[in-house]
């Protein structure tokens, strides 16, 4: 009958390398079952690892020999015995309850009288690191689920170069070097399947970078609903998009929406000088004024005369006309047509020069146009005028006649016009 194996003090310890051993240290105080010390003797040892149970099956088992000192300690590294059964590197210590078994032959040979087994409450963490994932012997798939409210897993590199990196070398389609998803249907507000940060503060740091050397796409985003690809700045810029040579920078298919720079319905998109997008009003027929006559103003002679009495007034894009100045602001930076046509009522009663209809911009005559010379007992003859330009917001445009033919001369509503409209 074997005899119980006292063990007295039990070690384990990693042994730490490069890359995880097949091995690891284990300790022990043997003594006879007298109770006796065994000392500064050569023993023979056989070590068995159980799974589950003190009698559970045997996943590894080696045999080798030992020397006790003079406390009775043997110190051996388990996995560099003479393997009977099993290996270590197949031993999943993630997986189940371990313990071990020592057999003792205290005459040094291998007919094992002295008998132990104690549980594993400590897993050799080298190699369990090295089943779990942190060596370069890692089985692969692996899958863990835990629940933290921090990272599961994190990665620290203080130097220069990558803390964590996917590689690829597949040619199938729809493969990933990494992946991030979030399996809730209903996640909540922002939450992110794969997210960079940048807390840089030079203006140089990048939150996410995506790098495509051929062909293919840098950064790639599909979703039925919600954001493929969301950037958020404050003072920097959400997404920055670059090309070269004939590549472009940015392709959509599908519709695109240009938010919180004036937007509103039938505007169209303009640009500033330094390419800043805006919405503004355009559009012939979206803004414009014009006016089906004038009334029968009067217009003393030799002295420029601003009309003011513009009769069947139609005006879009704004209220821009000022009645009582006569004046047209011009509300949305662009090219304008204007047009004007003076007519007046009565004869002339004094001979002179000819009388002109003007277009004035910010108090300013543009461009005029003249009548026919000022004779006595005749009509002026009509006078119309055209100025096609490019406007900024704000200039004031107005028309303004002068006549030559009689003390006072009033306008003939019917042939008096004055129209201007964003072309």
């Amino acid at each position: 009958m074997k005899k119980s194996l006292q063990l007295f003090a039990l070690l384990f310890c990693m042994i730490i390398f490069a890359q995880a051993p097949e091995k690891f240290s284990y300790q022990a105080v043997i003594r006879n079952g007298s109770g006796v010390l065994i000392q500064n003797a050569p023993v023979g040892l056989k070590i068995s690892v159980l799974k589950t149970s003190v009698i559970g099956t045997v996943v590894y088992s080696e045999s080798q020999t030992a020397t006790t000192n003079l406390n009775g300690l043997i110190s051996i590294q388990v996995g560099s015995g003479t393997v009977i059964s099993g290996t270590i590197a197949g031993i999943d210590w993630s997986a189940d309850s371990y313990y071990i078994k020592t057999e003792v032959d205290p005459s040094g040979g291998t007919t094992y009288s002295i008998a132990g087994t104690t549980q594993l409450l400590s897993v050799p963490y080298a190699l369990y690191a090295k089943n779990a994932g942190g060596g370069s012997g890692l089985t692969l798939p692996y899958s863990a689920t835990a629940a933290n409210l921090s990272s599961l897993f994190k990665i620290t590199n203080t130097s220069d170069g990558i803390s964590l990196e996917g590689i690829n070398s597949s040619v199938s389609n729809f493969i990933s070097a990494v992946q991030g998803t979030i399996s809730s249907s209903t996640p909540g507000g922002f939450s992110t399947a794969v997210r960079g940060f940048n807390n840089g503060t030079s203006g140089l740091g990048i939150g996410v970078w995506g790098s495509q050397e051929g062909s293919g796409f840098g950064v790639y985003g599909v979703t039925p609903a919600g954001y493929s690809v969301y950037g958020s700045t404050q003072t920097g810029t959400g997404g920055y998009f670059t090309s070269s040579n004939t590549g472009r920078a940015l392709v959509t298919e599908g519709p695109i929406r240009l938010s919180d720079i004036g937007e509103g319905a039938g505007k169209v998109l303009t640009s500033d000088a330094a390419g800043n997008a805006s919405w503004q009003n355009g559009g012939a027929a979206k803004v414009h004024f014009s006016s089906t006559s004038g009334s029968s103003q009067s217009t003393p002679s030799g002295i420029t005369t601003v009309v003011n009495t513009w009769l069947g007034l139609d005006e879009s894009g704004g209220a821009n006309y000022n009645a009582a100045t006569g004046e047209y602001t011009i509300p949305v930076a662009g090219y304008y047509a204007v047009k004007a046509q003076i007519s007046f009522s009565s004869t002339n009663t004094i001979a002179g020069p000819q009388s002109n209809v003007r277009i004035q911009v910010d108090g300013n005559t543009a461009k005029q146009t003249y009548t026919n010379n000022s004779v006595i007992g005749e009509f002026h003859s009509d006078a119309s005028v055209n100025l096609e330009k490019t406007f900024t917001v704000g200039q004031k445009v107005r028309i303004a006649v002068v006549q030559n033919g009689s003390a006072t001369n009033n306008l003939f509503p019917p042939s008096t016009n004055f129209s201007i409209h964003l072309i």
